[in-house]
């Protein structure tokens, strides 16, 4: 009897999760980031902390965000950080997976290898030694840790998660495409801009949105080479008596602003379907004429 009942429990336990499985990890997720939306609307504490009491919905904390010396100065620092750090990391990776496209698989295996070497390196052992390598030369030289060595520490650590994004795509290319370019008069370098990067672009992208979440958030490896430049990561860490209320309400604007994004993607696919689905019936009802 009880040997039927377990069997009868473990299968209606299965049956749930197989049916709300998805949506039990939906909840996990988006739970945390709706707290941290609704927090961001309570009132602070006299310190400046968010205060985890909800109280009367208020907007102070999103009219004295932008009124904070301290987050407005990471805030440029770390967006002045991306542009430099963004473009060159994709770049950089752009060219590197075009050479390991066109390499001998010994040379595209080692290239390979040492990509992933990078990112499964923890992120401490990398600031540590990316911070004695400028210790022994860019501080060596008289100058101090700052803006450039932050620079060159996130192109060192962002480039390879770029490469891993765009490679798989620049595998699959026809390298017939090439060819014919060529013999249309095109030179190398032209059809590297007009044929394969616009083939690469989707990879692009993604690999855009990874760098520049990574540089935006990293803190371990940012912390050890910054010296006094701060981005929004360090500060962030940095606040050890109390969440501010300037981070919630940060986070709550990044969230709502993510949402909103996503929103208007699915949308604009959903448009662009239902176009081409459109446009395809009206081909076949105007060939059956």
């Amino acid at each position: 009897m009880n040997k039927h009942r377990y069997i009868f429990s473990a299968r209606s336990v299965s049956r749930f999760l197989k049916r709300w499985y998805i949506y039990i990890v939906l909840l996990l997720i988006y739970v945390p980031l709706i707290f941290i939306v609704l927090l961001s609307f309570s009132a602070p504490t006299a310190r400046g902390n968010i205060n985890p009491n909800f109280t009367t919905p208020t907007i102070i904390n999103y009219l004295d965000l932008w009124k904070d010396d301290e987050f407005l100065n990471a805030l440029f620092n770390s967006l002045l950080l991306s542009v430099v750090v963004v473009p060159i990391s994709l770049l950089l990776a752009i060219i590197t997976c075009f050479g390991m496209w066109r390499a001998r698989p010994f040379q595209k295996k080692m290239v390979d290898f040492s990509t992933k070497l990078t990112i499964v390196n923890p992120e401490a052992i990398t600031g540590i030694s990316l911070a004695l390598l400028f210790s022994s030369t860019w501080v060596a030289l008289g100058f101090n840790l700052g803006f450039f060595t932050v620079i060159l520490a996130h192109i060192s650590f962002c480039t390879p998660y770029a490469i891993l994004a765009i490679y798989p795509r620049m595998a699959k290319m026809n390298q017939n495409q090439l060819l014919a370019s060529y013999d249309l008069g095109h030179s190398k370098l032209n059809t590297f801009f007009k044929i394969t990067v616009p083939y690469l672009m989707p990879a692009i992208l993604s690999a855009l949105a990874i760098v520049l979440a990574m540089s935006l958030d990293d803190y371990v490896i940012t912390n050890l080479v910054n010296g006094s430049f701060q981005t929004l990561g360090t500060l962030i860490y940095s606040t050890r008596k109390g969440i501010k209320a300037w981070i919630i309400t940060f986070g709550a604007l990044v969230v709502i602003g993510t949402i909103i994004a996503i929103i208007i993607i699915g949308i604009y696919k959903y448009i662009r379907i239902k176009k081409q689905n459109k446009k395809s019936v009206e081909i076949s009802q105007g060939g059956g004429f």
